[in-house]
């Protein structure tokens, strides 16, 4: 974020939020941290889960950011909120783009509001949205203190077979490991999943889509090649799970990966995005069961949850690349579902 911009959102007298496209905190202010009823601390730290941070707020701060982030457009829009240690109160809530963060669409969202004196939100939609905020916070709280137990129970699993002679013992020890980590996967997935019954279908650029999944992805320093254009598809906001999941199964299980390619084309008038790298590819045994409930080493939920989210609006996937000549996924999105945006 340039220095400028940095001057002008620190010397806002109200909150101030800023994230990223891998949903991830990059600034906060003093306000935002009193706003949310906290201090100072691990939760504003700079690369920390949106999610985390905003979970005492109400869903609309990061509908808000999350919307500003895909269309690069200005959302406006009145909270209602009840303070910690204050009471119910109504805020003109202000998300729009950081300038100077790269051509396209922005790489970063700012989130501010102000009090509207004298209004009183009305009783029934300020509980609802009360209840739905403390339950949001409540889960992001126990998820984070779940996956801490895990991560223990884990390590103590990897130490114990340090200390084991018996082969049939380490087995079990080894297939525990596993089930652990299946266990935080499915975990974390409720992150994304937590909000599927509010986050109705919608036009989203492609390229917006890549980029936000591909910043939540370490690629360990392999080439991504993206070509996008300005296409826009309807489809569910999870969509971005999606090419998580391609990206993060590439770097992770393709051994000598060094390039990962997303490209599109239009077949029959459906619109065809292909991701494909040049990784060992999917042995011809896996392909049968490849997006099935708990396929692949790790039990994994990853592309049989990816062809579920792609499914809400009618698209489909499948996999076409060649054992030893790298996997390549194919997502077809059918007429209708799809258009060229505005190049601007």
């Amino acid at each position: 974020m340039d220095g400028i911009w940095r001057d002008i959102l620190e010397a806002m007298p109200g909150p101030v939020c800023v994230v990223d496209t891998g949903r991830r905190i990059r600034y906060v202010n003093p306000s935002m941290v009193a706003l949310r009823g906290g201090t100072a601390g691990v939760e504003t730290v700079p690369g920390t889960p949106a999610d985390e941070m905003l979970a005492p707020l109400p869903y609309e701060v990061q509908r808000s950011l999350y919307s500003v982030l895909r269309t690069g457009k200005v959302v406006t829009a009145r909270i209602s909120w009840i303070e910690r240690e204050g009471g119910p109160l109504v805020l003109e809530s202000t998300a729009f783009p950081v300038p100077g963060t790269g051509g396209g669409m922005p790489e970063l969202a700012a989130w501010t509001a102000a009090v509207i004196p004298g209004e009183v939100p009305a009783g029934e939609a300020l509980a609802m949205e009360a209840s739905r905020s403390k339950g949001k916070e409540l889960l992001s709280v126990v998820r984070h203190d779940i996956l801490n137990q895990l991560t223990i129970l884990i390590g103590f699993l990897q130490f114990s077979e340090d200390f084991i002679e018996d082969s049939r013992v380490r087995e079990f020890l080894a297939k525990e490991e596993a089930a652990g980590h299946v266990i935080q996967a499915l975990i974390e997935f409720t992150r994304d999943f937590q909000d599927l019954a509010v986050e109705d279908p919608r036009w989203m650029r492609l390229d917006a889509v890549i980029r936000s999944a591909q910043g939540r992805v370490d690629t360990k320093g392999i080439e991504i090649v993206a070509d996008a254009g300005t296409t826009e598809v309807y489809a569910s906001p999870l969509i971005r799970h999606v090419f998580l999941t391609f990206i993060k199964n590439a770097v992770d299980h393709a051994h000598g990966l060094t390039r990962i390619t997303l490209s599109q084309g239009v077949d029959g008038g459906d619109l065809v995005i292909a991701c494909e790298d040049d990784g060992p590819g999917i042995p011809e045994s896996e392909r049968k069961t490849l997006f099935d409930r708990g396929h692949g080493r790790n039990r994994g939920y990853g592309l049989w949850l990816a062809k579920e989210i792609l499914s809400i609006t009618g698209a489909k996937i499948r996999e076409a690349g060649k054992e030893g000549g790298g996997a390549r996924f194919e997502i077809r999105v059918p007429a209708g579902m799809w258009r060229e945006g505005d190049a601007s």
